[in-house]
């Protein structure tokens, strides 16, 4: 009995001698990985945020290409980061991008749509529908685009609303980009009384807008049309020019002195009566 205790004593002893040579051993190689991991993980975050800053200063730099290239750097500093920190533990690299490249087709097959949408957004900064910057529809979602990167592109609304839309659902939508042509026409409709002196309410509209130091006057002269005769009003429609920054100011604007030019010009704008008929 005394033997087994003893044998079971000695082995014990030995187990945990050689779990602390390899503590020992393998301590200080862990905590080089997890340097280079913390090291190479802030590195690519700080060239991430310098890359997106220096192109969105430079006139001469594409910010979408900028934002682009920035992500694909970061990933690839994350990987290799990764790749030295487990190559110091001692594990085979070799052997990690055999089972990688054994892994990629079942990975490939379980995210499918994922790698659509890494397709789309390469396709996205190739074919460039839309940059930062512009003010766009896609798959029925309208905003500013804030980023594009591999994966998704995220709108910024008028009410300051994020919206992510994954890039495989853009490039499957009609895309509407009111910023790319340099110039965005605004119609608006006014009604007035079919009494009312027509002409003279045209040129109220004209000189009124024409004078709004937004709107764009060189390539069209604001024009206005009677374009409906409604049930209880005749409808003109006014269509400027402006440029795309300016387009809800210049609608909002024109919408408010125009009524006021009718106040002051006694055009009238016919609104629903209600009759009420006693028996």
């Amino acid at each position: 009995m005394n033997n087994l205790v003893n044998s079971m004593s000695g082995a014990a002893e030995k187990y945990s001698n050689l779990a602390l040579e390899n503590i020992i051993l393998f301590a200080p190689k862990f905590i080089l990985a997890l340097f280079i991991l913390w090291l190479g993980f802030s590195i690519a975050s700080r060239i991430y945020k310098q890359v997106q800053i220096s192109t969105t200063k430079s006139k001469h730099v594409d910010t979408t290409l900028g934002n682009f290239f920035a992500s694909i750097t970061k990933y690839a500093i994350v990987i290799g980061t990764l790749l030295i920190a487990v190559s110091i533990i001692g594990v085979n690299i070799a052997k990690i991008f055999t089972i990688f490249a054994a892994m990629t087709l079942a990975i490939g097959l379980a995210l499918q749509g994922t790698m659509s949408n890494v397709a789309a957004g390469i396709l996205l900064i190739f074919f460039r529908p839309y940059r930062v910057g512009d003010y766009i529809e896609a798959n029925g979602e309208e905003g500013t685009v804030e980023d594009i990167n591999v994966f998704n592109t995220t709108l910024r609304t008028l009410d300051n609303i994020k919206l992510i839309l994954s890039n495989g659902d853009c490039m499957r939508s009609t895309i509407k980009n009111f910023t790319s042509l340099g110039m965005r026409r605004i119609d608006i409709d006014f009604g007035i009384d079919y009494n009312d002196d027509m002409d003279k309410a045209i040129k109220i509209i004209t000189d009124t807008a024409a004078k709004h130091p937004l709107v764009i006057t060189k390539k069209e002269a604001p024009w206005a049309k009677v374009s409906n005769l409604g049930d209880s009003s005749i409808d003109i429609q006014m269509r400027v020019w402006c440029k795309p920054d300016d387009y809800w100011d210049v609608m909002f604007d024109l919408t408010k002195s125009i009524k006021e030019a009718f106040d002051k010009g006694n055009i009238s704008i016919p609104y629903p009566h209600a009759v009420e008929i006693m028996k």
